[in-house]
């Protein structure tokens, strides 16, 4: 290094989150000055670099300060709480990041004390005119009106926060923010108080995305208020799972009205966990002839509702006159059948990406219907489909070249290697084999053609053991993400195997396993683990977070 290069700074480095391989202990040698630099050497190079100085996570705990001097051109940066005390570090720095365009604020993570926000704090964020994007996940925020002072924000995502003390809509909140585009809300999981009402989102007229995921927005005035906004274009209205039968729900009036008003300019839109639609809501969607991704899942009854599905194989066929679709979901209580499955070979031709889930009634005769479609397909899911087994899929794999995603997750026995067939699928990169649970050492074999460009692999409830992580160690060199969760047979051995094998490998769960905890600490705290995450224990959505023991969830 030359001596104008100053003195080394392991601190600016240290303070990212997940850093920590041999990678950032070279990098932490260098100043960024020099790694922008270095972005000349190759193209790859300069891609990974410029993620490092762009878009960053920083390690909770950390002194907004610290990174404001050193990485003045960020464009992207996210802040977690602190586990212990939950609450954010001081943003009085964020005017010297002049570049920044996007800031995460995310609570704690496992930690036993609720996080906080006191939106007072974000008033730095007023002078940054060039600040567009905020998001805030899993905070509960005190005197939300603080938030209207943010008048250049256009993109506001609200995860699992509660607005404290606000009485008023959400809506009314955001009112005074005149540029905002794009609105993403999330309800927390529990229903707690603070958690805004939505009515009357019709005023937000500068909106041209909107999603909501929450137990109160499934209801036909809901439509009806989001079906006046004049510029919307893409549209999510999911309806949590786990809702009761009584709680609101959209009906086909809800989604005609969307359709009547909406259907000449939606090109994307999200119905999911809506249990009263029937074949003229997916008639309504079908007409809405712009539409270029649809997700259309419907809520199965709680308990079980006597009859026919309200949703039936001729009326899902309707969708084939979408004909601009690239993506498609479907799923739920609905009687997809041969009948649609030819429909969309026949008359989709921009298809890429296809997934069905949770659907009783497709079974191998209407799985080989989308043949035709197979060879255009990056994206394939089949989650939850038992009906589905060797025979179809087989024949499925054959001709899918372009495949970089495959989903078989909870196909239980009716998917073994044999209908694996992976010798044609060089590019993909991502395979669920979850619940899968004829899915053997032996069958794993069968995998090995496609596993030098796997990147996440999901063997949860398989019937692995340490002899697959030796297959997975030898032949999938680019694997970062691994579950073996609920494999037993799965012990220390193997985990050695992987950690010494898998030199990209960045996340690794391991819950329900034969790997002892303790041997998990060990490797966690060795040199090569700093970027690997081990979770042995999982975290159960219906126990409050307070009551959680946060030794026990995998940290770095």
């Amino acid at each position: 290094m030359s001596g104008d290069c100053g003195p080394v700074r392991l601190a600016c480095w240290t303070a990212l989150d997940e850093c920590g391989d041999c990678f950032e202990l070279v990098l932490a040698a260098l100043q960024p000055a020099d790694v922008a630099a270095c972005r000349l050497v190759s193209r790859g190079w300069r891609r990974h670099a410029d993620i490092l100085l762009q878009n960053v996570s920083v390690a909770a705990g950390t002194q907004l300060e610290q990174v404001a001097d050193v990485w003045s051109n960020l464009r992207r940066l996210q802040l977690t709480a602190s586990n212990h005390t939950g609450w954010l570090p001081q943003l009085d720095a964020l005017p010297q990041l002049h570049c920044l365009r996007s800031l995460v604020l995310q609570g704690a993570r496992g930690g036993a004390v609720p996080s906080g926000l006191d939106c007072r704090r974000l008033a730095p964020l007023a002078a940054m005119l060039g600040m567009q994007a905020l998001e805030a996940r899993d905070l509960l925020l005190h005197n939300a009106p603080a938030l209207q002072d943010l008048a250049q924000l256009a993109s506001l995502h609200l995860h699992a926060c509660s607005l404290g003390e606000w009485p008023g809509t959400l809506p009314d909140l955001l009112l005074p923010l005149s540029r905002l585009s794009c609105l993403s809300f999330r309800a927390a999981r529990d229903g707690c108080l603070g958690t805004p009402s939505l009515s009357g989102v019709s005023k937000l007229v500068s909106l041209q995305q909107l999603h909501l995921l929450a137990l109160d927005v499934g209801s036909d005035a809901t439509c009806q208020d989001i079906a006046a906004l004049p510029h919307l274009a893409s549209l999510t209205i999911d309806r949590r799972a786990g809702c009761s039968s009584a709680a609101p729900t959209i009906t086909d009036a809800g989604v005609e009205a969307l359709a009547g008003s909406l259907g000449s300019r939606l090109t994307r839109l999200t119905l999911t966990g809506h249990q009263l639609l029937t074949d003229g809501a997916v008639m309504a969607v079908a007409g809405m002839a712009r539409l270029q991704h649809l997700d259309l899942r419907f809520q199965h009854w709680t308990p079980p509702r006597e009859g026919p599905l309200l949703v039936t194989d001729e009326g899902l066929a309707r969708l084939g006159a979408l004909t601009g679709l690239q993506s498609l979901h479907l799923g739920g209580a609905c009687a997809l059948g041969e009948l649609t499955c030819a429909m969309l070979a026949a008359h989709l031709p921009a298809l890429t990406s296809l997934r069905i889930t949770d659907c009783a009634s497709l079974d191998d005769r209407a799985a080989l219907r989308l043949q035709p479609l197979a060879g255009q397909l990056a994206q394939l899911a089949l989650n939850n489909c038992e009906g589905v087994t060797d025979r179809s899929l087989e024949r499925l794999l054959r001709k899918a070249a372009r495949l970089s995603r495959l989903e078989l997750a909870g196909c239980h026995r009716n998917i073994t290697g044999l209908g694996l067939h992976m010798s044609g699928l060089c590019r993909l990169r991502y395979l669920n084999l979850a619940c899968c649970d004829a899915i053997t050492d032996a069958e794993l074999e069968r995998l090995l053609p496609a596993a030098k460009s796997l990147e996440h692999l999901d063997l949860s409830d398989c019937r692995v053991s340490d002899s697959a992580c030796h297959l997975l160690a030898s032949n999938a060199p680019n694997l970062q993400w691994l579950s073996l969760e609920h494999c037993p047979r799965v012990s220390r051995q193997g985990l050695l195997c992987l950690a010494a094998g898998l030199p990209l490998l960045r996340e690794l769960h391991l819950a329900g396993s034969g790997v002892p905890p303790e041997a998990a600490a060990q490797l966690r705290a060795s040199q090569r683990s700093g970027r690997l995450r081990i979770a042995t224990a999982k975290h159960c959505w219906w126990v409050p977070p307070a009551l959680c023991n946060p030794a026990a969830v995998a940290a770095h």
